[in-house]
């Protein structure tokens, strides 16, 4: 009997290691996509994930600083994203102003009450990590972001801690395959 129970203990804990366990990546950050959703725990397929959206750089407003959209079925293409020295890097295509071509997009230093930007420009040391290998935090702290509707009807990564009552708290996730 103890010998049966020991048994399935020994198997339950291999089946909750196995079913816990990521794809993400916990070494170098190869590139992968980043994705919002109000789960915190990963999954293996990115389309399984509760309320998952994509996300891709946005220009609102012809500005400098792109913020990081959310973006549904039907994408033509998303942004990979790489995180080095606290950054997180993309390349993209930019159609008008300030400039036409290709540009690696830096994030800036995320700070509270403030949106999560990108410049075609290089930054210093970021503030930005993997949590577990998949969640993107800041400052070690991964509870914090808030999906906004702005001016022009678009849903965006806007604010980090604001307590804007007007917005949807929600966690990035980054992984391996795109959802959808």
């Amino acid at each position: 009997m103890l010998k049966s129970l020991s048994l399935l203990i020994l198997s339950l804990s291999f089946f909750i290691i196995r079913t816990t366990a990521t794809p993400y990546p916990t070494g170098p950050l190869k590139p992968v996509f980043l994705v919002t959703t109000p789960q915190r725990t990963p999954s293996s397929n990115s389309s399984l994930l509760h309320s998952v959206s994509a996300t891709c750089l946005f220009d609102p407003y012809h500005q400098p600083n792109f913020l990081l959209r959310l973006t549904g079925p039907g994408y033509g293409s998303l942004p990979n994203f790489t995180l080095t020295d606290g950054t997180l890097h993309t390349t993209i295509y930019n159609f008008g102003p300030p400039a036409m071509g290709t540009f690696e997009y830096n994030s800036t230093l995320v700070l509270e009450g403030q949106e999560l930007q990108f410049l075609a420009a290089p930054q210093g040391k970021g503030n930005l990590a993997l949590v577990g290998g998949y969640l993107l935090a800041v400052d070690g702290a991964v509870e914090g972001w808030e999906v906004c509707v702005e001016e022009l009807g678009q849903s965006v990564v806007s604010l980090w801690k604001s307590g804007d009552a007007t917005c949807n708290a929600t966690y990035i996730q980054a992984v391996t395959t795109p959802p959808y």
